[in-house]
């Protein structure tokens, strides 16, 4: 008889994780949502071309992405404030971000103070992804934007212009969301989730670490570092913590040739436009599907919103390469994080120090 040799204990678990890498999920939104938001993103650089300013298109556009934020259950009461809530996030994060080019030595400690911010705020209430991504790039942008003092009040108004548009668009598009399915959903519930204060402490010193590494290693754009380590941190196990791990550094090294090809194509602000507009709609398409596959198309449509059109004007593969290290940066530091959140052994002596910390504030 042939003898067949048992599978190690170990195969099953990769090969587990390997299907997830490539698995397409079935749909879980309407065709229309993407395309609204591929216009609400794409809408302030075609207004700011039309009048010649289309770089501030590109920092207006920023702000824009807080349609990605708008709740699809509830009243149409909750689904505007909270828009408005993370309108006023995105806002306040750059703001604060242009508070360390002041005073550089704040740099490290208001990313901390921003990043513990916006995972309470993102777990407080319950926002589902990109959750406080853009508030983290924003806020990271704010700090290392090229700008002098005088032009930053004049640089916030243009993202919350950004923002404002977005919510014109979010507002007309849930009132006929409403009105053709009737939808009287109630709205999810929310308020304290166990182990949140020090939950969110671990991720802002996480973020501080990854961005402090791309400092120190004088990596021309450490915001990547600070968005990817909070996307991998914030995951909701250990096991999607690793699979978005793999999934972000596979799709940003793919993505990478994307964006030399995009970049290559010397576009005009009228095609940068175009470009921002059908990247948005891909990846809102495809991230309910497969992660990797979205992230593919998320880091071209990051950096030409994100460099303010210096890539159009530098060295393209230089920039493309410091995003790609500073994203491997904020992956392995974000992974060190997740594990210590969801770590059986820590587990208990973080909840039993968080129960201590919500007693002495009375919180519920």
């Amino acid at each position: 008889m042939p003898h067949h040799r048992p599978k190690h204990p170990i195969m099953p678990h990769i090969d587990q994780q390997l299907s997830q890498l490539i698995q397409f999920n079935r749909p879980a939104r309407a065709w229309h949502m993407p395309v609204m938001a591929g216009i609400a993103a794409s809408l302030p650089i075609f207004l700011a071309a039309s009048i010649g300013r289309w770089q501030d298109g590109l920092i207006a556009s920023l702000g824009a992405m807080v349609f990605l934020n708008l709740p699809y259950q509830g009243s149409f009461l909750f689904r505007m404030v909270q828009l408005l809530a993370c309108s006023f996030g995105f806002v306040a994060c750059f703001s604060l971000g242009f508070i360390a080019q002041v005073v550089p030595v704040m740099t490290l400690p208001l990313l901390g103070f921003i990043g513990f911010w916006v995972a309470i705020f993102g777990r407080y209430f319950r926002l589902a992804p990109p959750a406080g991504v853009f508030m983290i790039i924003s806020a990271a942008l704010g700090m290392f934007l090229p700008s002098q003092v005088h032009q930053m009040p004049y640089f916030i108004g243009v993202l919350s212009l950004g923002c404002l548009v977005s919510g014109m668009i979010a507002c007309v598009y849930t009132l006929v969301l409403m009105y053709q399915q009737r939808d009287h959903s109630s709205a999810p519930s929310f308020g304290y989730a166990d182990d949140m204060i020090v939950n969110s402490s671990i991720v802002a010193v996480a973020i501080v670490l990854s961005v402090a590494i791309a400092l120190m290693l004088d990596l021309p754009r450490p915001y990547w570092a600070a968005a990817s380590c909070f996307v991998i941190i914030t995951g909701i196990s250990f096991q999607s913590i690793w699979i978005k791990q793999l999934q972000r550094l596979i799709g940003t090294a793919l993505g990478m040739l994307v964006a030399w090809w995009i970049l290559s194509l010397n576009l005009s602000a009228w095609g940068v436009g175009l470009a921002v507009m059908a990247l948005v709609m891909i990846i809102e398409t495809l991230v309910v599907r497969n992660y990797a596959l979205a992230i593919v198309f998320v880091t071209p449509m990051t950096l030409l919103i994100a460099e303010n059109g210096q890539i159009l004007e530098t060295d393209h593969m230089q920039i493309i390469l410091a995003r790609f290290w500073d994203t491997l940066i904020g992956c392995l530091v974000g992974l060190v994080g997740g594990f210590l959140i969801h770590s059986p052994r820590l587990r208990p002596k973080l909840s039993a120090i968080d129960h201590s910390i919500r007693r002495r504030l009375h919180i519920l």
